[in-house]
């Protein structure tokens, strides 16, 4: 493509001026010119910049674009009683006509090693992704999501939380996330299999049994 001066007529704009117009990152723009998706051209002091034109045609019709779903569950019994699958279909419900991709995972919501979160983390660096639904914060994660929802803006994708009710008990939840907590610390302390891991896991089972049932084994 030419120069500026071969279009004299037309508007260009830079792309830290885009970013702020049509609120999606420079490092997204960068990936849609590298992808062939949006062309560009070198201003005055080699400053990237692009067609208006170009711009509106590509990122104010998103129609084509996909969504990026994330559901879970923390236990094996509440992927059987089919929550998982009713919350996955609560997702895909309130994207009508939009191109769904849906991420699941039976884990703690404190867990790194998600292999569902990953997935779904690595399709939003896609540049036809822009959004990333869940049902609540805690569904995507216990803790960090606002670190999670930064990062992601850097890709040009907003998180969305459509807030359906659970069926999942917050205590329940809650328990869940203690005893995984409960067994990354032992385990890291005394090793996963040593009986002294094993004893302060079942105090810990014990004590909180009490006002509320115990988690399963497959919970853990």
């Amino acid at each position: 493509m030419g120069g500026v001066k071969d279009f004299p007529s037309v508007e260009w704009m830079s792309a830290v001026a885009a970013s702020r117009r049509y609120g999606v990152s420079t490092r997204t723009l960068r990936r849609y010119t590298e992808s062939g998706k949006l062309a560009d051209v070198r201003g005055a002091g080699g400053r990237r910049i692009f067609l208006k034109s170009d711009l509106d045609a590509l990122l104010l019709n998103r129609s084509g674009s996909r969504v990026v779903a994330y559901a879970r569950v923390s236990s094996r019994h509440q992927q059987a009683d089919g929550e998982l699958d009713r919350q996955a279909e609560r997702l895909v419900a309130s994207q009508p006509g939009a191109d769904v991709a849906v991420y699941t995972d039976v884990a703690s919501g404190l867990s790194d090693r998600r292999a569902g979160l990953r997935k779904a983390l690595t399709a939003c660096m896609s540049a036809d992704v822009h959004v990333l639904i869940a049902e609540h914060p805690d569904r995507l994660s216990r803790f960090g999501t606002g670190v999670i929802e930064h990062l992601l803006s850097g890709f040009g994708v907003t998180v969305r939380y459509i807030g359906e009710p659970e069926d999942a008990s917050p205590d329940g939840e809650l328990l869940n996330d203690l005893v995984a907590i409960v067994t990354s610390f032992a385990g890291r302390l005394y090793g996963q299999r040593s009986a002294r891991a094993k004893r302060l896991l079942s105090a810990v089972l014990a004590e909180t049994r009490s006002g509320t049932d115990s988690p399963r084994e497959d919970e853990r």
